[in-house]
């Protein structure tokens, strides 16, 4: 039964705070416990969790806002749960920020913490909503307007992070694989396991079959245990048709082999698809190849709003991905979000489509890209955008200002194409650099919607504005570097995607309290927020005895 935590927003006169002595209490005052308490837990919205919980009369849950601020904290500090609950207990500003002042009324475990991560995940896989990484965006909009951050200007960038599963070689996979469904099948009954298949069941098997093998035995291995693979599932009932391990079985087999009528054909390791099974205990998780490096695991993008002024950064927007999915993709699906308050959008050119484009603009929001993939025109060509086209998507010009002698646009491949007077061309300056090509008996030129946009963009590049966009861009580099270093993102002590993104958004909110938090303090050192901190504070500070608000402001 969903019941809301009926303690938040007031310090009880049995709160240890109160005996403490005074500069004990500035201490605390200075600390990140009352900015994540003011800012954080009591805007923490309790309401949107209670789809989690029976409607039924029953025992009601843990507060929802602890378990809730406990796991963005556990985040912000580099805790694992064991951690997290010590911290609780005893660490005052731990229980501070989350506004406990009475354990036998709150207690939580660690077990609380895990189920309640459990109801995350089964509501996301059930009805395809994340409900923790909808808390983060409204808590990461209520920190914009608190600061009134300028978010006319972001930036996005897509990075790999690793799955918590071991790569596995083919073999492996194989035999892992196998193996899996034959511990399956042994559990229901040990007569459905084909005679071939029992050596699985052997703990010193592995070894013969995948570390011991020689070089020049590979191949045969491969289709011998392949071969196998297509026996078991041929001999698994259907009351385990549904399970994990035949699942795996399935697409391992689609994935690596061709099955004709006399067996299985071993696929060769060109024909091995990027999304293809990368190990049974994460299924999820994909290979991608990105520069010289190999990953398997997912995407995460981030768009990151930074207001020069303020010297204020917050990631308003973030999407884990198989890491298959393109930049292309992550970058519609961002415009899709909400970007509310965004203008402009500094891009890499991995991001670019001419639907991108497309899509900013109707939005009203401007795109710039710092470089563009794809084919690029060679060195003093002119780019096709030269070219004059009318409303009615014809080519009406060439760069020197010549009529075509014909014009045609055809819709359905999106391309132009214009020919234009052999005596015109001989005569232009500019037809070293033009993209024009000459035939028997005009010159024809033939580009597609896709290239010019691109070349307009590259086109625009050129100019101070792309320029600036490009190095603004640049630093949403950082953002993968800190959230690896600092919040540890590549160590997910899950597997799945689902589960992997609870975790994810604890991180982002995480980075995005730390860059409040230390906006907040720079501004008062500076003393140049008293009248801000008076106006967000002013309740919290009114409840302690003795607290000096103008003491703390201008420290």
């Amino acid at each position: 039964m969903f019941k809301k935590n009926p303690n938040q927003g007031q310090i009880t006169i049995m709160d240890p705070c109160l005996n403490f002595p005074k500069y004990i209490q500035e201490v605390l005052q200075k600390s990140w416990a009352p900015y994540f308490y003011q800012h954080i837990f009591k805007n923490i919205n309790e309401e949107r969790f209670s789809v989690l919980f029976s409607e039924s009369y029953s025992r009601p849950n843990a507060p929802v806002n602890i378990i809730v601020g406990l796991l963005f904290l556990k985040e912000l500090n580099g805790w694992t749960d064991e951690e997290m609950i010590g911290a609780m207990y005893f660490d005052y500003r731990v229980q501070h920020a989350l506004g406990i002042t009475d354990f036998e009324k709150e207690r939580i475990c660690i077990n609380t913490i895990g189920n309640f991560r459990g109801r995350l995940y089964e509501y996301s896989a059930s009805r395809g909503v994340d409900l923790l990484e909808e808390e983060v965006l409204a808590l990461t909009g209520a920190l914009v307007t608190l600061t009134g951050m300028d978010t006319s200007l972001a930036r996005q960038d897509s990075f790999m992070i690793s799955a918590n599963c071991k790569k596995m070689g083919r073999l492996e996979l194989i035999y892992t694989t196998n193996t899996n469904m034959v511990n399956q099948l042994a559990k229901l009954n040990e007569a459905f396991i084909p005679e071939s298949c029992r050596h699985y069941r052997d703990q010193q098997d592995k070894a013969g079959h995948i570390y011991r093998l020689k070089k020049d035995d590979v191949a045969g291995k491969r289709k011998q245990l392949l071969t196998e693979s297509l026996q078991l599932h041929e001999a698994v009932p259907e009351s385990l048709q549904d399970s994990q391990a035949y699942l795996n079985l399935a697409r391992m087999l689609a994935d690596q082999a061709t099955q004709t009528k006399t067996g299985v054909v071993p696929k060769e390791n060109s024909e091995i698809s990027a999304s293809s099974l990368q190990n049974p205990s994460e299924p999820e998780a994909t290979f991608r190849k990105k520069g010289k490096k190999q990953y398997t695991g997912y995407v995460v993008n981030a768009v990151e709003a930074r207001d020069e002024e303020k010297a204020l950064s917050m990631i308003i927007h973030h999407e884990q991905q198989p890491n298959t999915t393109s930049d292309v993709e992550l970058g519609r699906n961002s415009l899709e979000a909400d970007l509310e308050g965004v203008e402009v959008i500094a891009n890499d050119g991995a991001y670019y489509s001419v639907e991108t484009v497309e899509k900013a603009e109707e939005r009203g929001i401007e795109m710039g890209f710092s470089a563009l993939t794809g084919k690029k025109a060679s060195e003093n060509q002119l780019g096709v955008q030269t070219f004059t086209i009318d409303e009615n998507d014809q080519i009406c010009a060439c760069p020197a200002g010549f009529a075509p002698e014909s014009s045609e646009y055809k819709a359905e491949k999106e391309t132009y194409t214009a020919k234009f007077a052999k005596k015109h061309c001989d005569a232009c300056p500019l037809l070293d650099n033009c993209p024009v090509k000459e035939q028997k008996k005009f010159n024809t030129v033939k580009f597609t919607e896709k290239t010019l946009q691109a070349d307009i963009c590259r086109a625009k590049m050129d100019e101070a504005r792309f320029k600036e966009l490009a190095a603004f861009r640049a630093g949403v580099e950082g953002v993968p570097s800190v959230l690896r270093r600092k919040y540890a993102i590549d160590h997910i002590p899950v597997r799945g995607l689902r589960r992997s993104r609870i975790w994810v958004s604890c991180k982002i909110m995480a980075y995005n309290f730390k860059s409040f938090f230390g906006y907040c303090r720079a501004k008062a050192k500076k003393g140049e927020v008293f009248v801000f901190l008076s106006r967000v504070f002013k309740p919290y500070f009114a409840s302690i005895p003795g607290a000096n608000l103008k003491f703390l402001c201008c420290q």
